[in-house]
Parts: structure tokens; C-alpha cells; sequence
């Protein structure tokens, strides 16, 4: 703008200059005239829209800041989008993380049990059932929970170890998983249970 203006302003001198001189001599001015006119009004557009008045830096500003904002915006709905993929990806990772480690401690229940029972794990309630088989064992739990007051030290024992096996699976998966000891000769009645270190069932009494 402000090249249009000087140019203009230039040509409105040049002009006015033939004006005065044409009307001095007797030539034709009038078409001299208009050109005087044209670019005055020009002049006064290129001068009006320059940048250094307050009402165009207004303007300008009022721009950049609408620019800005909109990019702001862009950044921002990028960033979200990038952010929901991020965290979909921990998510499966933890989950599949989980379950990996639920497996081996299944594995690991079942190794050191395989001498008195079957170890099984329930998902949807984070619980591992020891269910005895073996005679001996299946014996022993029968008498102990027959004279409960005769066998208080096996007692002791037994709530003492999967308590200490509760606090082991806390602290090795999470909080909230549950260590069961089923009574002998049965699928579905718990003996012994304990979750986070805490007895939830105990029928040994």
C-alpha cells in the first residue's frame, strides 16, 4: 500500500502540474482532469489503508489473534487425537501385562501345589482356588477341621502361610486377588480364604 501511495501520489502531482499548464495554454484538460481525480482517489485509499494507523493495527491484531487462536485450536484437537492413542496403547499394554502375570503366578500356584491339589484362576473374580486331592492331605484337613481345639497350631499354620501367599500375590500383581482353600470333597465350599493379606473366610472353626 504504501508503494501505491507514493506512485499516486506522484501521478497526482504530474497530473495536476498538466492541469494548470493545459489550462493556461488552451489544450484539452478535461481528460487531464479525470486522470488528477483518479489518482487522488487512489492516493487517498493507498494512504487510508497504510498500517501504521490505529484502526488498521487494530484490525491486524484482531487477525493474528483470530490466527492464533485457530491454530491453538488446531495444536490442541491434534494433541487430544494423539493423546486417546497414546493412552488406548498403555491400556492394552497394562491389560496384556496383567494377564501375563496372572498366567505365571497360576503356573507357579500349580508347581508348588501339585502335591496336595489342583490349582485353578478365576478371572472375573481375581480369585485362585486350591481344590485337594491328595488322600493324605484331603485327610489332614478333615481331622484338623473335625477338632478344631485339638489342632489349633495347624491351624495357626495353614491361615499363617496363605496369608503370607495373599500378601506375596498383592505384591506382585495388585491389590484386590483372593488365595481360596476349598473343604475336601467339595467344588464350591470354601475352607480358607484371604485377599490382600486380610482373612475373608475361615472355617477351619
Amino acid at each position: 500500500m504504501l508503494f501505491l501511495a507514493i506512485m499516486g501520489l506522484i501521478v497526482f502531482l504530474l497530473a495536476l502540474f498538466s492541469v494548470i499548464y493545459a489550462r493556461q495554454t488552451g489544450g484539452g484538460w478535461k481528460f487531464l482532469t479525470l486522470i488528477t481525480v483518479l489518482s487522488a482517489l487512489v492516493t487517498i485509499y493507498a494512504v487510508v489503508k497504510l498500517p501504521y494507523w490505529p484502526y488498521n493495527q487494530s484490525q491486524q491484531s484482531t487477525r493474528k489473534a483470530s490466527s492464533s487462536t485457530s491454530t491453538s485450536k488446531s495444536k490442541s484437537t491434534s494433541l487430544s487425537s494423539s493423546q486417546v492413542v497414546f493412552n488406548e496403547a498403555s491400556t492394552k499394554r497394562a491389560a496384556a501385562t496383567t494377564k501375563l502375570n496372572e498366567e505365571n503366578i497360576l503356573k507357579q500356584l500349580q508347581s508348588n501345589y501339585q502335591s496336595i491339589g489342583t490349582v485353578a484362576f478365576t478371572k472375573s473374580t481375581k480369585t485362585y482356588t486350591i481344590t485337594p486331592t491328595n488322600k493324605k492331605y484331603v485327610k489332614s484337613l478333615k481331622t484338623i477341621k473335625s477338632y478344631p481345639s485339638q489342632n489349633q497350631k495347624a491351624i495357626t499354620t495353614i491361615t499363617s502361610n496363605f496369608k503370607s501367599l495373599s500378601k506375596s500375590l498383592k505384591k506382585n500383581l495388585a491389590a484386590g486377588y483372593t488365595i481360596q482353600l476349598l473343604q475336601p470333597d467339595t467344588t464350591d465350599k470354601t475352607l480358607l480364604s484371604v485377599k490382600d493379606g486380610q482373612i475373608i473366610t475361615n472355617n477351619f472353626k
